[in-house]
Formats: structure tokens, sequence, C-alpha cells
């Protein structure tokens, strides 16, 4: 349920925000509805990651321009050792790690913070 609930939130607020709306969506998620800090963290993670992957290969598919491979070259321009890696998987894997930090941090951080805040008194 939070999953699906990150996802398209998440993506309803990606298209009209910026690329890091989804941190604060996990947040929110997670602040919410999680109930263990690995729970918190992987649904957060394998949501931003579903959600990140799915539209930048959704994007790359309907490009006119290559841009995919512009930014590959950005990354690979001085390493010799990563020539021969596809731009396409590097690009995707350098996406899908960024984003599945992001997104599960911030949903480890929002069940966190409502532990805390929801803590009964001692």
């Amino acid at each position: 349920m939070l999953y699906l609930l990150i996802v398209l939130i998440g993506g309803l607020l990606s298209y009209f925000g910026p690329w890091w709306v989804i941190a604060p969506v996990c947040f929110a998620g997670c602040w919410w509805r999680s109930p263990t800090a690995s729970y918190a963290f992987w649904v957060s993670a394998l949501a931003g990651l579903t959600l990140w992957l799915g539209y930048s290969t959704y994007l790359h598919v309907l490009s006119e321009v290559d841009l995919v491979s512009k930014v590959a070259g950005v990354f690979t321009g001085g390493a010799p050792a990563l020539a021969n890696v596809p731009g396409t998987i590097l690009v995707f894997v350098i996406a899908a790690l960024v984003v599945g930090l992001v997104s599960g941090f911030s949903g480890l951080a929002g069940m966190k913070v409502g532990r805390f805040i929801h803590r009964p008194a001692e």
C-alpha cells in the first residue's frame, strides 16, 4: 500500500515539480504508515527506483536527441576504463544509486521522526 502511494503521489508531483520531490513524499508516507525502519527504507527506495527508472526509460525511448550518450560522455570523458561501458547503462545505474539512497534515507527519516514525535510519555 505504501509503495503504491509513494509511486502515485511521487509521480504526480514529479510531473509538476523538481526531481527531488520524491524525498518529501517518502518522508511523509513513512511518517504516516511505516511499521519498521527497514520497511521504511526499502519500500521508499524501491518506489523511488520504480518511479525514476520508469520515467527515465520513457524519456529515453521517446527522445529524438540521444541525451543519455551526451551525459555519459561527461562521466567517461577522462576515464578510459569506463569507455567500453554503454552510456545508457552507466547513466541509469548512477540515477538508480542516487534515487535509491535519497528516497530510502528520506523514508527512514520520516519513520524515525514519526516515532520520535508520537512516542508515548514515560
